[in-house]
């Protein structure tokens, strides 16, 4: 997945609700999923963060009615609070989980 962006969005991105923190040592305060596409996500901004872009990070994602999921994370960039990701890797469990949201985000279209 690594080398797709550039506006390089070849997939739609969706609004949603959910939270994520970064996976380090313990879970740090949560930041808000803005929105989420099959390739990758954008994120809030939580204060204190030591993030930079061109990093490559783990984020558990919690989403409403459904199970939490991790991925590798590329940071893309951060800007006005706000921080682009695009999923590297996952496993097929959390990937499955991921394509299902993006199921139902096009269904409800």
């Amino acid at each position: 997945m690594g080398e797709l962006y550039d506006d390089r969005r070849q997939e739609p991105r969706y609004a949603t609700s959910g939270i994520y923190y970064v996976e380090s040592s313990g879970r740090g305060n949560p930041g808000k999923i803005l929105d989420l596409s099959v390739n990758g996500a954008m994120l809030e901004q939580v204060e204190g963060q030591a993030l930079n872009s061109g990093s490559r990070v783990n984020v558990v994602l919690s989403l409403p009615g459904q199970p939490e999921f991790v991925a590798d994370v590329l940071i893309q960039h951060i800007v006005n609070g706000r921080i682009g990701v695009e999923f590297y890797d996952m496993s097929p469990e959390h990937f499955s989980t991921l394509a299902k949201l993006i199921d139902q985000h096009q269904r409800s279209r």
